[in-house]
């Protein structure tokens, strides 16, 4: 069983828009048939809701669910807290139970990792990506209105800070003027010689700030070729 964030080619199996735009649909698979789908809002720094969860095979029902929560906290660190509110598409109470939720007045997950947000200028920010797609940069234009509603991941590399995720976002800000956003920093680190390496490509590239990707915003299928593709051959050229 596998757990990733939705793609075009499950779009088909979210309920909301607004997880679409906002990227926070997570799908599970199984022999390459979908058996869950996970939708959440985060609504502010420190809590995410559960929206909506489908699971398409009761039978596996409690690993879909932790398998997906587990996700949801991959992908957001720094939540202290997870909520579901029963309004939303009924899950079993024992499901509930088994992740780890409690119910008081509504059901809530203690995820706190200890991760802190923090105030970032943009221009402090050093890419390590080499193009953005024009498709995912218009979602998150759409619902965009202010530095609050970014947060990106970042690692340390030396006396940078090195965004590895959040290039929509962090375009998005750039392009309404923002000067600032918020970030955290990511600690467990399993590939940092990727990162290494992607650095020096954007040195190549003469890419030192997100400014400078701003000319090399691109379509999905350009953006696969200059960026995927390239990350995709690393990774097999390592096995």
């Amino acid at each position: 069983m596998e757990f990733y964030r939705a793609n075009e080619n499950d779009f088909k199996y979210i309920k909301h828009n607004n997880s679409i735009s906002h990227n926070t649909a997570l799908i599970a698979r199984k022999d390459e048939k979908v058996i869950g789908v996970l939708e959440y809002k985060i609504k502010n720094f420190k809590e995410a809701e559960i929206t909506n969860y489908d699971s398409f095979d009761i039978s596996e029902d409690d690993r879909i669910f932790k398998g997906l929560i587990e996700e949801l906290n991959y992908w957001a660190p720094y939540l202290r807290t997870i909520t579901y509110c029963e309004e939303n598409n009924p899950i079993n109470t024992n499901v509930l139970f088994s992740a780890g939720f409690k119910k008081n007045l509504r059901w809530s997950m203690n995820v706190d990792k200890g991760i802190d947000i923090f105030r970032i200028n943009i221009e402090e920010i050093t890419p390590e990506q080499l193009s953005i797609d024009e498709v995912k940069l218009d979602r998150v234009c759409s619902w965009i209105k202010s530095p609050e509603d970014i947060v990106v991941n970042c690692i340390k590399i030396d006396d940078k800070i090195v965004c590895i995720d959040g290039y929509s976002r962090l375009m998005a800000a750039y392009k309404k003027g923002f000067e600032y956003v918020y970030a955290y920093i990511e600690t467990e680190i399993d590939n940092i010689e990727f990162y290494k390496t992607c650095l020096g490509w954007c040195e190549e590239n003469n890419i030192y700030s997100i400014k400078d990707l701003t000319q090399r915003i691109v379509t999905p299928e350009e953006h696969n070729s200059i960026w995927i593709s390239r990350c995709q051959a690393y990774f097999n050229d390592k096995e």
